[in-house]
């Protein structure tokens, strides 16, 4: 199965779930120690599916990454 794209805030991100896109993309937009003292902050940050941003994905990609622009 094909990588999707997410985009969490700013930041493009292929992976088969919202979830996974939201752990990889919040160290880029904020430090983890700053995620831990916002709790709400990180229950609030929304992975939102993209699919016209679907054919940017590489094709042999297997493992979640951030799309490199």
């Amino acid at each position: 199965m094909s990588l999707q794209a997410y985009k969490v805030e700013h930041i493009l991100v292929f992976t088969n779930k919202g979830t996974e896109a939201k752990l990889l993309a919040a160290p880029r937009l904020r430090p983890m120690e700053e995620w831990r003292e916002d709790v709400a902050g990180w229950v609030a940050l929304r992975a939102e599916r993209t699919p016209e941003f679907d054919h940017l994905a590489d094709p042999t990609a297997t493992e979640p990454y951030i799309h490199q622009a």
